[in-house]
Parts: C-alpha cells; sequence; structure tokens
C-alpha cells in the first residue's frame, strides 16, 4: 500500500539543510569570539559602538538603547578574551558568554546573590539590583602580555 504523501528525496535534504541554516543563527562576539561577531552583535543590538586600543587589545564599547553598555576585549588576532557589562539591565548572557554561559548557571544555582567563578580557565563575576547590573567574565590564560584581572571592567 503506497504512503498518501512521500517526498522527493532531493526535497527532504533541501528541507533539511533550510532549518540547519535557520537554526544555526549568527555568529555570537562571545568569550572566544571574533571581530565579526562583534560587528554582528552591534547591529542585533542597535547599539552605538566606539573602539579604542588599549595597549596590545582592542576594547569595543557598545551602548544599547535601554542604557546598558557592553565592553568587548579583544588580543591582537581579533579574538574575544574578556566581556563586560554595566547598565540598567542584564545583558544577554549566553550571548556574551557563549560557551561559558553553563558555567555561568552552575554557579547562579549554587550561590545566593550574584555570581563569583575564579578558575584557572575562566573569571566570572555578576551582580547588582534592578536597574544596576555589572559584570565581567574573561579567560585568565588568554589575557594579552600586560594585562590583568584589573584591566578588565
Amino acid at each position: 500500500m503506497p504512503l498518501p504523501f512521500m517526498p522527493a528525496p532531493w526535497l527532504a535534504r533541501s528541507a533539511c539543510a533550510l532549518l540547519a541554516a535557520l537554526l544555526a543563527g549568527p555568529a555570537l562576539a562571545s568569550l572566544d569570539g571574533n571581530l565579526a561577531s562583534v560587528q554582528d552583535d552591534q547591529q542585533a543590538w542597535s547599539a552605538a559602538t566606539s573602539q579604542s586600543i588599549q595597549g596590545s587589545a582592542t576594547v569595543v564599547l557598545q551602548t544599547l538603547p535601554n542604557g546598558l553598555n557592553v565592553r568587548q576585549y579583544l588580543d591582537a588576532g581579533g579574538h574575544v578574551f574578556a566581556v563586560s557589562w554595566q547598565g540598567p539591565v542584564l545583558p544577554e548572557l549566553a550571548r556574551l558568554l557563549g560557551p561559558h554561559f553553563a558555567a555561568y548557571g552552575d554557579a547562579q544555582r549554587q550561590q545566593r546573590r550574584g555570581v563569583n567563578l575564579q578558575s584557572p580557565a575562566l573569571v566570572l563575576e555578576s551582580g547588582g539590583m534592578m536597574r544596576a547590573f555589572s559584570g565581567r567574565a574573561f579567560l585568565p590564560p588568554k589575557l594579552p602580555a600586560g594585562w590583568t584581572a584589573q584591566d578588565i571592567r
């Protein structure tokens, strides 16, 4: 007995390819991201952007329409080694932290107020209250020469 509708194999492959492209989404300017992903964030957030050179790194400041300031720190190779935020709302932490977002979630469940995670591979601090949030995350092994934790604000 024939099935009522059986798509042609090429149609099924095309549908799968389209679905994969839609689910992939844009590159994210998360830790370990790159300059192109920082520019993608600017468009996604409709942010006003400025950048400055600080030693061997570039700091990109993005001011979102809601007043949130996000800084993305790029090394000389164009890779994001740190992010920080300050403003009236929390940023899209999944977007900023990328593969390190799970560590944030784990720390948040274990700590009562804010998040403070210190490990050799990741430092993550986040806290605040309504209309006054701030935080930062960075990868200590990837800090450029001459950079310390105090340089990330």
